[in-house]
């Protein structure tokens, strides 16, 4: 079976590599009004910083959104590599034509089709990036990037000019407002956002379960079989561990497997697939006793923050902390281009150190695979 997990990472480190850019021209621009002595150069400043500010961001989504159509290009292709061609041995054993890829045109029709629809969402998602402002009081109000340069700039120029604040309380202030909400996306009328790395991945992800599903119903017609074999996978949702590794036809993938749906078979975060089956000719690739000491693993728990948990629930909490590691190491990256004082820098660089020290004992102490390299993908280099 095919592992889809880590086919979005090149897409979701074009972005993020976007973000630490942008945040970073941000932290530029505020470093020079520590030189502001007047209300006029105050306006000409900022007047020019956001104007320059929001060209290059536009250049700098250029770049990405080209970047982003060369790694769908590599995705796909290896899925049809790694995908299709696997079920080469099922046609050559059923005594069945096996058309190579060059020669399905009606494949490549379809897995073109998909690939621009995930383009397509990638740039529908990069026009309504933007930041997510705490106003104070609970109130978080979203504002596009032109919006967010101008209002951040503003401030910074006002309570530096005045007096009002000292360099390095705004530049403290600047960062941990920027490093906290990240850039987002509005991907709803009603409001709710998302970081642009994870709507990518949601959209890339999505393109990539469309295509595997219409690959795996045309193999299926052509094989002349109605059954399918679900992947399985350590640290699979509880709910999922019942029917993961099992042969079902299609109508059980749909009320068994919950086919279809967001919490069932390649629904929200799911990672299982499903490939034709043959019925005495196909091998399954776990047998029962295999699935059984998988679910034993997956759902024995460890202590954690005085809290008894399961393998999902941990890595949940895994997750939680690279994202944690990941905007700390943005504060630290971000205080030192913005000359921030000593002190300020070494305990950014303390909080980043603590939680990867946690991070390690978390993954030993709970027998988790260690990924710091999702965290490590941001391209900062070392911080501590």
């Amino acid at each position: 079976m095919y592992d889809i997990s880590k086919l979005p990472d090149g897409i979701e480190k074009l972005f993020l590599d976007l973000e630490n850019r942008i945040m970073s021209d941000v932290v530029r621009r505020i470093k020079k009004t520590g030189e502001i002595t007047s209300t006029a150069d105050m306006q000409l400043l900022k007047y020019a910083a956001t104007g320059n500010s929001t060209r290059e961001i536009q250049e700098e989504l250029r770049k990405a959104l080209v970047m982003s159509d060369e790694e769908l290009n590599k995705i796909y292709a290896d899925i049809v590599d790694k995908l299709y061609v696997q079920n080469e041995s099922l046609y050559i054993t059923l005594n069945k034509q096996f058309i190579p890829y060059e020669s399905n045109y009606e494949l490549q029709q379809m897995v073109n089709a998909i690939k621009l629809q995930t383009a397509s969402e990638i740039k529908n998602i990069t026009k309504s990036m933007g930041f997510l402002v705490d106003m104070g009081y609970g109130k978080k109000v979203f504002s596009p990037f032109s919006e967010y340069y101008q209002q951040i700039l503003d401030k910074a120029v006002i309570d530096i000019a005045t007096g009002s604040f000292d360099y390095n309380t705004v530049l403290r202030k600047t960062v941990k407002e920027m490093t906290a909400s990240g850039i987002r996306t509005v991907r709803y009328e009603s409001g709710f956002t998302n970081r642009i790395t994870v709507a990518t991945r949601r959209a890339t992800m999505t393109g990539i379960r469309q295509l595997f599903s219409q690959m795996t119903e045309m193999n299926a017609a052509a094989l002349g079989t109605e059954d399918f074999e679900v992947s399985a996978h350590v640290g699979a949702r509880p709910d999922h561990q019942r029917w993961q590794g099992q042969v079902y036809s299609k109508q059980e993938l749909v009320d068994v497997c919950g086919l279809g749906t967001g919490p069932g078979l390649c629904g929200w975060n799911c990672y299982h697939t499903y490939l034709p089956f043959v019925k005495g000719v196909s091998v399954r690739a776990y047998a029962d006793e295999q699935l059984t000491k998988m679910a034993q693993r997956d759902n024995q728990t460890y202590e954690w923050d005085g809290k008894e948990m399961p393998r999902y629930e941990l890595s949940q909490e895994q997750r939680k902390m690279e994202t944690l590691m990941r905007k700390q190491r943005q504060d630290v990256v971000l205080l030192k281009k913005g000359w921030a004082s000593w002190e300020d820098v070494q305990i950014a660089k303390t909080k980043y150190a603590t939680t990867l020290h946690e991070y390690q004992s978390f993954c030993k102490r709970t027998k988790l695979k260690n990924q710091i390299q999702r965290v490590y993908m941001d391209g900062l280099g070392r911080i501590a």
